[in-house]
């Protein structure tokens, strides 16, 4: 409620001024009434950046709220789960936890679940489903389970015989329904079941603990897979798991935030000698709704802050213009007694008038902003494999509340802070509308407050060196010092020579920062360190760019000397240093932050060679089973085109450090197999292994020894995250279930940043060890024989191990496919952004129409000594050209070298190529340039139809 209540006052003031001023109230009326088109053109500036914070939270809004739905969708009334090393103690666990009698608790009821692949006959061949699962569970029980029958999913009687009930996401894959027959296999054999009804993904009927957000279930009767494991579970088959559910009192939320409470209950309850773990699923899964909810909503803000500065920009443009065109205006107001402060306030009325009406539009628009980047993201998200998410549209109310408040005020804000400075005009140079004239002498309060923020950003400076938390600092505060200290140096040089020499001092910071401390300047990971230092290089270059502009100007009039509308166009931006700044930086900072995106998007979609190196070495392709039967290594090899095989061991462990605590994450078992071709590459080995083959060799042959991806227990498996372990840490991995492990020494950092290949690699013994019977030996690592097209191998090893579930692709298929979902990812940021581009066009056509009002008088000097419309209207034209094509220059040029040094200083990974997207690039600023000329075209028509008698005659 803070920031409404700080809208709110905004706003009062706003009005308490235009109730107690009627003077001020109309001064601030007239100009935006009177004319109707330039205050459409503030406002539709000023409602994009609005609208891009809108969507930024709608889009967090909307992936908080998909995770949370497969907490009901998946979970229901299971609030905490605990997993049984053996199946025969569930009816003990439940009566011990019944015979709490706690009111917090509101049902105990236990499953068992086996991995499973299901097949059906289908009018075009087979139909087969191999990551499913068989669930044995008491209908009746189930239903009683929690507060609410329904949220349970389950209805009718428990199956019985050769009867099953399936999930509805197992019926949409085999295109079955109630009466046809299917076929299970599990445990080396088949069991042929008819199809009783289909339950919805709902609760414990969709109940599912993977990182998908379907649930391919099939409920048997109970003592089914008793019977099928009667002559014990085959060998290599991970045995079923039983695991207790307990529901806490009242719906999803209020249950799970009764987690604490009623797990230390059932630890009293299990006694001090338990090594079960209880395990909060439903809070885990909420707690992981809102930190990605959280992290994408900051992901585009962030990234959508650079066209929320170049509208910051373009307000300060336009009430600089305001204040210009009315220059007479105001002093001859100053002179009748009006104070500053009355100036202050008819322009925060005026802004006032402006930022309201920006404000609910760009709330508004953000909806379709926010609901057109789930759009094109659902596809991106719902992919297929190891993970996918239903993403639905979703809006708080507060996130529609948050985005038009924070909008008005940075609106509000940046107005009035604009029309403090506007208010210090000279009443006399006002009046008779003379220029500024320079300042000949620093004052000593300037100086004063310089060395005062000299010393500030050498503290500022300091910190960062001794803290990752402080990271800023490395980033401002050498260019603090820098600027603090420029009214020193400007009483030895030159005051634009100073300038010119502390700009480029600070782009030239902004440029090498990161490699100067050692990585220190990105050593957060956060996404906000790429976003001040595109703030930084770009204020800096415009700086550098406003102080030479007259050069630049000067070579240009030397190549055309007898064009006069070039140096017509070129001399009003070269005279107003400050407003052409603005503009540039408007358009420097939106086209820094497309190109930078646009690189990284060429390089990582042509660094397809490099990552299979990464994540397949030699190896042709990877093949995953069903963990309760899966296939031998020696039956696989036998099938034509595969070459060698080396069985790896998958499973899901606990890991912890110092610093984290204890979090889920996939283990690889690997063992001298492995070896037999090259094994991928590593990103980094420790000190005294002299390669990647030897830290492999390592890793089989020492039980103490573990190989990890660089964003090892990251949330949600990579992201801008920083680094959370090093090569030489030690890390603590137990076995969920029976909570036994110990310490593990990291001696190098896969490439991987693959979901399929991206676990923790172990000793296959010590895996086996830690984990016992639950480790499976269900993926494999293939090498085709090199006549062979390891496609076709895929397809075959598919066809011939249906009922092992076998899914198989060529590491090529995984790595493309990876790459090109990265890449639509980029895609869509850039579009997110085209949003800022338009604040840059918008800020050019409310320029130009403000130039032709401002320098009527001139145009009609010009035509009346002779200039022809058309000289008038290139005029204007190359005017805007000039300024577009440099700030799109100056972003271009910072976001190419921005990439390469990043890419070279190995922030992406070792072996990235840089890649310039020379297409992408013509497109950008073609676009760019083309739309700004488009902005400028009808003001420079009307500029050129001003009739020089009345243009003359008239001051408006």
């Amino acid at each position: 409620m803070v920031l409404p209540l700080f809208v709110l006052a905004a706003f009062a003031v706003v009005v308490y001024q235009m109730v107690r001023r009627p003077v001020l109230r109309r001064l601030a009326l007239r100009d935006a009434v009177r004319r109707r088109g330039e205050t459409i053109l503030v406002i539709v500036g000023s409602l994009l950046g609005t609208a891009i914070m809108t969507g930024s939270f709608i889009v967090g809004d909307t992936l908080d709220s998909s995770i949370r739905a497969t907490a009901t969708n998946q979970l229901g009334p299971i609030d905490e789960w605990i997993i049984l090393p053996e199946p025969a103690r569930a009816d003990e666990i439940e009566e011990r936890i019944g015979e709490l009698q706690d009111e917090r608790i509101d049902g105990v009821t236990s499953i068992l679940t086996a991995p499973a692949t299901f097949s059906v006959e289908g009018p075009e061949g087979p139909l087969a489903e191999p990551s499913a699962q068989v669930l044995e569970l008491d209908f009746e029980e189930g239903m009683s389970f929690g507060a609410d029958p329904e949220a349970t999913g389950l209805s009718g009687p428990t199956p019985t015989g050769d009867r099953v009930a399936i999930g509805q996401d197992l019926a949409d894959s085999l295109s079955a329904g109630p009466g046809d027959v299917i076929t299970a296999s599990l445990f080396g054999k088949q069991l042929s079941l008819e199809v009783d009804r289909v339950l919805p993904r709902l609760g414990l009927a969709g109940f599912w603990t993977g990182f998908e957000s379907t649930s391919a279930n099939a409920f048997v009767e109970p003592g089914t897979i008793a019977r099928i494991t009667e002559d014990g579970v085959p060998r290599g088959a991970a045995p079923p798991t039983a695991a207790v559910f307990v529901s806490n009192r009242g719906d999803i939320e209020e249950g799970a935030a009764l987690t604490d409470e009623v797990t230390a209950a059932i630890e009293e309850a299990l006694g001090p000698d338990s090594s079960l773990r209880i395990e909060p699923v439903k809070r885990d899964r909420l707690e992981l709704a809102k930190t990605q909810g959280d992290q994408f909503s900051e992901l585009f803000f962030s990234i959508g802050s650079f066209a929320v500065i170049a509208g910051i920009l373009l307000l300060v443009q336009i009430f600089v213009m305001l204040s210009e065109e009315r220059k007479a205006q105001l002093g001859m107001l100053r002179a009748v007694g009006m104070r500053r402060s009355d100036l202050v306030r008819s322009f925060y009325m005026q802004g006032g008038l402006y930022a309201l009406p920006a404000g609910i539009l760009g709330a508004l628009l953000g909806i379709g902003v926010g609901g057109a980047i789930i759009k094109v993201a659902a596809p991106i998200f719902g992919g297929s494999g190891d993970f996918s998410l239903e993403l639905t549209f979703s809006m708080e109310p507060a996130s529609l509340i948050n985005g038009f408040c924070i909008g008005a005020l940075i609106s509000l804000v940046t107005v009035l802070l604009t029309s403090i400075r506007i208010s210090r005009i000279n009443i006399i140079r006002a009046i008779r509308d003379l220029p500024e004239p320079p300042k000949l002498k620093t004052r000593l309060r300037t100086l004063i407050l310089g060395v005062l923020v000299a010393f500030a950003g050498a503290s500022f400076f300091a910190a960062g060196l001794g803290s990752k938390e402080a990271w800023p600092g490395i980033l401002l505060g050498p260019p603090l010092v820098l600027f603090g200290l420029l009214p020193t140096f400007s009483r030895f040089l030159r005051r634009r020579l100073a300038v010119i020499v502390v700009a480029a001092a600070s782009l030239g910071w902004g440029v090498v920062a990161d490699t100067v401390t050692g990585g220190k300047a990105f050593g957060s990971g956060d996404i906000a360190a790429f976003v001040l230092q595109g703030v930084l290089l770009n204020v800096s270059a415009v700086v550098l760019l406003s102080q030479v502009q007259e050069n630049l100007g000067a070579l240009l009039r030397r190549f055309a000397p007898r064009n006069l509308p070039l140096r017509l166009g070129l001399s009003y931006p070269l005279a107003r240093r400050f407003r052409t700044g603005l503009t540039l930086g408007m358009f420097s900072l939106v086209i820094f932050t497309m190109v930078f995106i646009s690189v990284l998007s060429n390089v990582f979609g042509g660094q397809i060679e490099n990552s299979l190196r990464k994540e397949a070495g030699g190896y042709d392709i990877l093949a995953r089973a069903s963990s309760s039967n899966p296939p031998d290594a020696d039956q696989l090899a036998a099938v034509p085109g595969v070459g060698s095989v080396a069985t790896t061991l998958s499973g899901i462990a606990l890991f912890s450090t110092v610093d984290v605590e204890e979090e889920f994450w996939p283990v690889t078992g690997i063992d001298g197999s492995f070896l037999r071709a090259n094994p991928p590459d590593l990103e980094e080995v420790a000190p005294g292994i002299a390669n990647d083959r030897e830290a492999w060799e390592k890793i089989t042959e020492d039980s103490t020894s573990v190989a990890v991806p660089e964003f090892f227990l990251q949330e949600g498996g990579g992201g801008p995250s920083a680094q959370l372990v090093e090569i030489g840490d030690t890390i603590q991995i137990n076995d969920p279930v029976t909570g036994k492990g110990g310490e593990r020494e990291i001696i190098a950092f896969t490439g991987s940043q693959n979901f399929e290949t991206f676990g923790v690699f172990m000793n296959k013994g010590d895996v086996r060890n830690l984990l016992g019977d639950r480790a499976a030996p269900s993926r494999f690592y293939i090498d085709a024989e090199s006549s062979a097209d390891p496609g076709e191998v895929a397809q075959r090893l598919q066809g011939e191990f249906i009922k092992n579930g076998v899914e198989a692709d060529t590491f090529r298929s995984i790595v493309e496919e990876s790459q090109a979902t990265g890449v639509q990812f980029m895609r869509l940021m850039q579009g997110y952004l085209a949003l800022g581009l338009l604040v840059g066009i918008a800020g050019i056509g409310v320029v130009m129409v403000r130039a032709v009002r401002e320098r009527r008088r001139e145009v009609g000097v010009l035509r009346s000594l002779g200039f022809l419309p058309g000289q008038v209207r290139r005029a204007f034209i190359l005017e805007s050209a000039f300024t577009a094509f440099e700030g799109i220059l100056v972003g271009t040029g910072l976001a190419l070298i921005t990439a390469y040094q990043l890419i070279s200083n190995g922030e992406f990974g070792e072996g990235v190529a840089f890649i310039v997207p020379w297409l992408d690039l013509t497109i950008l600023v073609s676009v760019a340039i083309g739309a700004s000329l488009l902005a400028t075209a009808w003001p420079a028509q009307q500029a050129s139809q001003i009739p020089p008698a009345v243009a003359l005659r008239i001051a408006d």
